[in-house]
């Protein structure tokens, strides 16, 4: 089955653009990961890593001393990216106005969702479910719970299924021509109809069972972290402080005031400050001022009595 410690549904950059790739239960991903990696580097950017690290190699060679051989390795650089520049600037400029290169996946080697785009739309919806399904199961949470094998074999059914969907191509061009075609019997325009339904039904049939497998599957991760939040829940309030250690807290608390008040009011008696406000009547109290007093501005022209009725 190769390597499905990962899932076999990836996503790539084609020529075309971006796409998702089935890949063949033969083909390791790391294989298929490591041809994108290769395919992303230009040829450009290679030679002129080669060429400057040649070159900054060459510098320190023959250069006297460390700051000698720095100056030298960085004025032959610097005149080397800038002719290459020079060289290559015409170019690079068209190269930035064209697709970034894309992995080239080779016949066989894995089904791409736009090779059934031309098998109508509902066709390419149920492609794009299948595959979808496939990676689900394979990153689903749920897998080390189930048995090993199924993600692996639920790969190879839905590859045996898109290659019999390839299969029926034929099939199908054959039931349009014959549609069309005034001399064919109606017996064999039904043959046709019939065959490629059949195809369709029975993928839909996949289909089905592969949601029953996701509906299952998402069951169990609902429980699972169900589970988890409890655990969770569990832990972090048992971590919480016990009513008994906050009242010997606030115990502690109440004596806090009652012992400043005892001292501040010693200190009073012995220095002579004077009452306190709350020891005064409360007709001698301070008065609360919600709004801050308003004062008048005398008018040109009138005295100050008028500002001071005002006030």
């Amino acid at each position: 089955m190769g390597d499905l410690s990962h899932s076999p549904v990836l996503d790539g950059v084609f020529p075309d653009g971006p796409d998702t790739v089935l890949l063949h239960p033969a083909l390791a991903a790391r294989r298929w990961r490591r041809r994108q990696v290769f395919a992303a580097a230009r040829p450009g950017t290679v030679l002129k890593g080669l060429a400057g690290a040649t070159v900054v190699g060459f510098a320190l060679v023959t250069g006297n001393g460390f700051a000698g051989k720095f100056i030298v390795a960085a004025v032959v650089l610097i005149v080397v990216l800038a002719g290459w520049r020079a060289a290559c600037g015409p170019g690079e400029y068209r190269r930035l106005h064209e697709p970034a290169p894309g992995a080239r996946l080779r016949r066989g080697e894995g089904w791409r969702s736009r090779d059934f785009a031309d098998l109508g739309a509902d066709t390419a919806s149920l492609v794009r479910e299948l595959l979808a399904g496939v990676d689900e199961l394979h990153r689903t949470p749920a897998r080390v719970w189930i048995d090993p094998a199924l993600p692996g074999e639920a790969h190879r059914v839905v590859w045996e299924a898109l290659c019999c969907l390839d299969r029926s191509r034929d099939a199908r061009a054959l039931a349009e021509e014959l549609a069309t075609d005034p001399d064919a019997g109606e017996d064999l325009v039904a043959a046709a109809r019939q065959a490629v339904t059949t195809i369709d039904h029975d993928l839909d049939e996949v289909a089905r069972h592969l949601r029953g497998c996701l509906l299952l599957t998402r069951a169990w991760e609902a429980k699972l972290r169900r589970t988890d939040l409890a655990h969770r829940a569990d832990r972090v309030l048992a971590a919480l402080p016990g009513r008994d250690e906050l009242s010997r807290l606030a115990s502690a608390a109440e004596v806090l005031p009652q012992n400043v008040f005892a001292h501040v009011t010693a200190a009073r008696d012995l220095t002579r400050a004077g009452e306190f406000p709350w020891e005064r009547p409360p007709s001698q109290w301070p008065r609360l001022r919600l709004l801050p007093p308003h004062h008048a501005t005398t008018a040109p022209g009138t005295d100050g009595r008028a500002g001071e009725r005002q006030s």
